[in-house]
């Protein structure tokens, strides 16, 4: 009984975690579509960082021109929902766990 609590607390743990993480990948994909918000906000070397730190596959892909002067990066899109899918899923294995 306690390794399912346990279980349940962890998972829940990494469900917040992740979607804290998918939340600020979201808000940073908008932040870029924007001209000079990036540069205003020194946001710069955290996106310089942030792309190295992607797999090669997907890092830079997708990077679409907007209409208002800044760019749309799918790459942060797709992590963004990869996350927000993996904290579903955490939500629901600690839904799981804890109804047994």
């Amino acid at each position: 009984m306690q390794a399912r609590s346990a279980g349940a607390v962890a998972l829940t743990i990494i469900s917040w975690a992740a979607r804290a993480a998918a939340l600020a990948m979201a808000a940073i994909t908008v932040i870029l579509c924007v001209s000079g918000l990036t540069a205003r906000l020194n946001m710069v070397g955290a996106i310089v960082d942030l792309t190295r730190a992607l797999p090669e596959i997907i890092a830079g892909y997708g990077v679409i021109t907007t209409p208002f002067g800044g760019i749309f990066r799918l790459d942060f899109a797709l992590i963004a929902v990869e996350l927000f899918v993996l904290d579903y899923a955490c939500q629901r294995g600690a839904h799981a766990l804890r109804a047994r």
